[in-house]
């Protein structure tokens, strides 16, 4: 079925009260894609539902009010943002409280905390840049940084806690990758906000930077693996809980590359369920597999499940400040 004809068969839906109401002054009224300015029209395939240029930021923030086809992704990593921000609270006030409260070291606080708080700012990030998408283009291209930011923040923070448990017996080796994956993550910052670094002559070094920066996980996952097996390897770094993160953001990316389900049922999923909003919440899924999995390995590490048996590495991992 062609867009045109969609538009036809849907124009029912399209001026239903449930959409109306979103649309009561001239102002508010809710527009097509073919309706907005090039600078707003990311996906060809979702065809209405789109917020008028504002041009203030009060009533960008104001249409978090209103149902427009942002409203999930807005929402979505808002909630996000306030739930992730709570597991170091549960961390600290549950689980280890019931399972380890003469064990657990600060240090193991602090890198899970790291990570929970990562993906609240990436959250965070990616909640406002959706809000301001309607703003102008000026504040859309940068609310588009702070979204790609925040996708550092969430791949460094995950790198931070993994890191401490897989090389819980190496602490050399911890501050090696900690140092990789944080001067990593510092120039992709840099090539995403320094205008002097999106001229075309530099593209094959900020792809070469973002996909090095992606796959940096690869490297210390395998060093983790050929230096002490996959049996101790997948308890330290809950590569179970690895694998489940990694399935559930590899379908929110296929969802989002391949503009499905939108790109085979025009206008029926402009306002839920687009591929947008899939890859938000398959994001916030994969985050919190990744979050039980930190879990896990804490429980691996304080239990002494998978001991440092190496010869010249003393038995227990490296620990400080017991709480």
């Amino acid at each position: 079925m062609s867009p045109t004809e969609a538009k036809g068969e849907l124009e029912p839906l399209l001026t239903s009260p449930a959409i109306a109401t979103t649309a009561s002054t001239p102002s508010q009224e809710l527009l097509l894609y073919s309706e907005i300015p090039v600078w707003q029209q990311e996906n060809e395939y979702v065809l209405s539902g789109y917020r008028p240029t504002s041009g203030s930021l009060a009533a960008s923030v104001r249409s978090l009010c209103r149902l427009h086809n942002e409203t999930v992704n807005i929402w979505s990593h808002l909630l996000g943002c306030v739930l992730f921000l709570f597991l170091p609270v549960y961390l600290c006030r549950w689980h280890i409280y019931q399972r380890h409260p003469e064990t657990a070291g600060l240090v193991d606080v602090a890198v899970i905390s790291v990570y929970a708080v990562g993906v609240a700012v990436c959250f965070a990030l990616s909640a406002a840049a959706h809000a301001v998408w309607n703003h102008s283009i000026l504040v859309a291209h940068f609310g588009k940084k702070l979204d790609y930011l925040g996708i550092l923040v969430l791949m460094w923070s995950a790198g931070i806690p993994t890191i401490y448990y897989g090389f819980s017996c190496n602490p050399e080796l911890q501050v090696l990758y900690w140092s990789t994956t944080s001067i990593s993550a510092l120039g992709c910052a840099v090539f995403t906000f320094d205008p002097r670094f999106r001229q075309p002559r530099f593209r094959r070094w900020r792809a070469a930077l973002y996909a090095g920066f992606g796959f940096s996980s690869l490297v210390f996952v395998g060093h983790g693996l050929l230096l002490h097996g996959w049996a101790l390897q997948k308890a330290r770094m809950s590569l179970v809980w690895m694998a489940w993160m990694t399935l559930f953001n590899l379908v929110g990316v296929v969802a989002y590359v391949s503009r499905v389900p939108e790109r085979w049922f025009p206008y029926r999923f402009d306002l839920f369920c687009s591929s947008h909003q899939i890859f938000h919440v398959a994001v916030m899924v994969a985050g919190l597999a990744h979050f039980a999995g930190l879990l896990d390995a804490l429980d691996v590490s304080l239990l002494q499940l998978a001991p440092c048996v190496a010869v010249g590495v003393m038995a227990d991992s490296p620990r400080s400040g017991l709480v």
